[in-house]
């Protein structure tokens, strides 16, 4: 009969290998955990940039006369809007203005005046003119065709919300598409085309000629009644010109002030429109920050997580838990023999289970009993001596490696 191994208790000490790897451990923890702090913050500080170039990137928009437009932004991503008066375009800019108001309210400022244009429009080509007009405003034009008596094919006339319901209808100007206009109308000699304005937004009226190879002169009398923001309470105010002057309103911050950019029709520009060029200036401060934040947060998050499903859940810590009981290389033929066999003879037998990485405590399984018992080939010591007997009868693997077991050999201590 062969003897049972027998170990002598011992006061509980760490060797230095087992602190060092203690230290590798928390050195590796900390350097993964860093790793993912500058992923989350890059990846942070891309949303912040594509929210920067994407929703507030500047725009380029034609002022007419009677414009009224409200320029929104939230304070919070953005400190200043800015207008410029782009260097090509013509006109005085005189009658534009950029108004800052603590609040925003409806336009309820009426306004109405007519404009008169006589123009030649080539064949197979078009003139458009846009204005930006609010709810409520109306449109009238009041139309007289001047051509050649041997021209059959008759001008077009739209009305179209938007500059790409505009682009669908030059695709296709001799279709009419409801979808891209709100009025499509062949017209010859004299006549009348009216409509109301549902929806703030640019609205295009365009005259085509569908002849291929005839131009036709066309009076155009434009009578236009719009809706302007009420401008009184203003608190800033700033007229850009052409190429230098720059108009920057500032916004508070957690403010819900708005801009008005408003282009009078008793000046009228020497163009049908003027080239404005709208920016937003950002918070740069709540960019960074925010993205520091959002990146711990995620990072909090991840660590959340990790602790909840992560698959090294048990009390003690993952890279201990891994340690195995035997010390050097695991030889199957040894754990054929008895428990004298199964353990080094380097005088590493004399330590604890403790030293060794798995930790005091109870049986992991019934949590009743003291951890009695280690497994062969890999060493832990996970369970008392009955639930590791079971785990083995029943062909299970290792609660901390989940190698698959051959044997369990008690720990006697004196």
């Amino acid at each position: 009969m062969r003897p049972c191994s027998v170990r002598p208790s011992r006061r509980h000490t760490q060797s230095p290998g087992h602190m060092t790897s203690t230290a590798a451990s928390a050195r590796g923890s900390m350097g993964a955990t860093a790793s993912r702090f500058v992923s989350l913050l890059a990846f942070s500080l891309l949303a912040s940039m594509a929210l920067m170039l994407g929703y507030y990137s500047p725009v380029e928009l034609a002022v007419a006369p009677g414009c009224s437009r409200l320029v929104q932004a939230s304070s919070v991503f953005v400190q200043g809007i800015e207008v410029s008066v782009d260097a090509g375009s013509q006109g005085s800019g005189g009658g534009l203005v950029l108004y800052g108001l603590p609040v925003a309210s409806p336009p309820d400022a009426p306004t109405e005046w007519p404009e008169s244009r006589r123009v030649v429009v080539p064949a197979n080509s078009h003139r458009q003119w846009t204005y930006f007009l609010n709810k409520g405003a109306r449109l009238q034009a009041d139309y007289s065709v001047m051509s050649e008596d041997d021209v059959h094919l008759p001008l077009c006339i739209i009305i179209a919300q938007g500059k790409e319901s505009f682009i669908r209808w030059t695709e296709m100007p001799s279709v009419h598409n409801s979808n891209s206009t709100l009025f499509w109308g062949l017209v010859q000699g004299n006549g009348t085309v009216e409509q109301t304005v549902n929806l703030s937004s640019e609205y295009y009226i365009a005259v085509r000629n569908l002849n291929n190879h005839h131009d036709t002169t066309v009076q155009l009398e434009f009578r236009i009644r719009a809706l302007l923001y009420n401008t009184s309470g203003a608190d800033y105010r700033c007229s850009p010109g052409p190429g230098h002057a720059i108009c920057t309103y500032r916004l508070p911050f957690l403010g819900r002030n708005v801009a008005v950019l408003l282009s009078g029709h008793t000046e009228r520009l020497n163009s049908d429109a003027q080239h404005v060029k709208l920016s937003y200036e950002p918070r740069w401060t709540v960019y960074v920050v925010g993205s520091v934040v959002l990146a711990l947060v995620l990072l909090l998050l991840y660590e959340i997580l990790d602790q909840l499903f992560g698959p090294c859940t048990g009390g003690g810590g993952g890279a201990d838990l891994r340690r195995p009981l035997l010390a050097g290389k695991e030889d199957d033929g040894a754990s054929l023999g008895s428990s004298y066999d199964s353990v080094s003879h380097d005088g590493s037998d004399d330590r604890e289970p403790e030293e060794r990485g798995e930790g005091g405590g109870g049986c992991v399984l019934c949590c009743d009993a003291p951890k009695d018992c280690f497994f062969l080939p890999c060493g832990h010591s996970a369970t008392c001596y009955a639930c590791g007997a079971r785990v083995v009868e029943e062909n299970g693997g290792c609660p901390f490696c989940r190698r698959k077991l051959k044997k369990v050999r008690r720990i006697f201590t004196v």
